[in-house]
């Protein structure tokens, strides 16, 4: 897409760890993954190279010209059955207006039309209106709910299940080429 040009998506390398790490010890984005405690480097350098060693696991930076800001992490990649999980955050705070929609649009082509994917799932917690909002912005559909699946400061949240299909992403896609990606989730409620 022409507003996506000066975003590109790339491979994590150990150059990028400390970015990272610093990133993903942020309170805004601790809140809300399943992991919320602060990481070691040490644990985070482990993480990263048993991601490497795995045909199962991929990360991906999104920079915006030539700076790191954003990362999605696509897990549990099930080539037989062609699925995947993925989790994904916009590290920068000072990042561009759109830039989480430019990661979900260039993680959605990576991981459907590059990696070959049919289906990519995600488990977003209750409490996490923008991460709910967006995937049903990107056309994902609510396959159902955790009831009380985690624990969080004594109080144990629900976490919803949600899924989009290839030929559903190739759809979403066409309306935001065509200029009416905005309109999706509307009217795909209709």
């Amino acid at each position: 897409m022409e507003h996506f040009v000066e975003y590109t998506l790339t491979s994590m390398k150990e150059e990028h760890l400390p970015l990272v790490l610093k990133w993903r010890n942020s309170k805004s984005i601790r809140q809300c993954m399943y992991t919320d405690h602060v990481i070691t480097l040490k644990e985070h350098e482990k993480w990263f190279q048993k991601i490497k060693q795995s045909d199962h696991a991929m990360i991906k930076l999104l920079f915006y010209r030539d700076h790191p800001i954003g990362l999605v992490h696509f897990s549990q990649i099930d080539r037989r059955n062609k699925k995947s999980y993925w989790g994904f955050y916009i590290g920068e705070q000072n990042a561009p207006k759109g830039s989480g929609t430019a990661l979900g649009f260039l993680a959605l082509e990576c991981i459907f039309e590059q990696i070959g994917m049919r289906k990519l799932c995600s488990e977003v917690l209750a409490f996490n209106q923008p991460s709910l909002k967006f995937h049903r912005k990107l056309g994902f559909k609510e396959e159902g709910k955790f009831k009380n699946h985690i624990e969080r400061n004594g109080q144990y949240i629900d976490v919803y299940v949600f899924a989009l299909f290839n030929d559903k992403w190739l759809d979403v896609k066409r309306r935001w080429l065509n200029g009416k990606g905005e309109d999706y989730e509307r009217d795909s409620h209709s």
